[in-house]
């Protein structure tokens, strides 16, 4: 009996579903809240993070300050008296190798600047430019470290600027005739 309504007081009032919604509602809450929860729980504990970060920095810079007096108490100059003090004598050897150090890099730079004469100007002046570049750095690093010569930091970067300059002179030295 399919009897058409005309008003809509005439609908039933109580029609159960076909199935029950709310264990799917009740669980999909949970998860929510168990979602916005996580997240706070990883904020308290990366909380920690930043300062666990600051500390390490500090103890990297303590550490560095106290192998940089331990190196300027080693490198400090030469003493040529003959009643220099026994720990003195450690730091020829450091003396004889920057003479060797220099002796090479002498040599290097007369080798480099026959070298740079036989290229054509736009690379000599590229090259030359880069050279510059480089030993104006080494001095700069040797006047900072003139005034600090305990930091670890500025020895570590006149070492690496050495070695660049080294291997530009040796590249320099061993290119090949590239005429353009």
């Amino acid at each position: 009996m399919n009897r058409r309504l005309t008003r809509i007081d005439e609908l039933k009032r109580d029609i159960p579903p076909g199935r029950d919604l709310w264990p799917a509602i009740a669980a999909a809450i949970e998860a929510e809240r168990a979602q916005a929860q996580a997240p706070a729980e990883t904020r308290r504990r990366s909380a920690w993070w930043p300062a666990a970060g600051m500390a390490a920095a500090v103890a990297l810079v303590a550490l560095g300050v106290v192998i940089g007096r331990g190196i300027a108490l080693t490198d400090g100059p030469v003493v040529a008296s003959s009643n220099a003090p026994a720990h003195d004598n450690a730091v020829i050897p450091a003396a004889l190798r920057d003479a060797e150090y220099r002796r090479q890099r002498d040599a290097l730079l007369v080798e480099a600047q026959a070298k740079l004469q036989s290229m054509p100007p736009a690379e000599r002046d590229k090259v030359a430019a880069s050279l510059r570049t480089l030993q104006r750095s080494i001095t700069d690093i040797e006047a900072a470290l003139g005034r600090d010569p305990a930091n670890a930091l500025l020895q570590e970067l006149l070492v690496s600027s050495c070695q660049e300059e080294m291997r530009a002179l040796t590249a320099v030295r061993d290119s090949g005739g590239q005429e353009t």
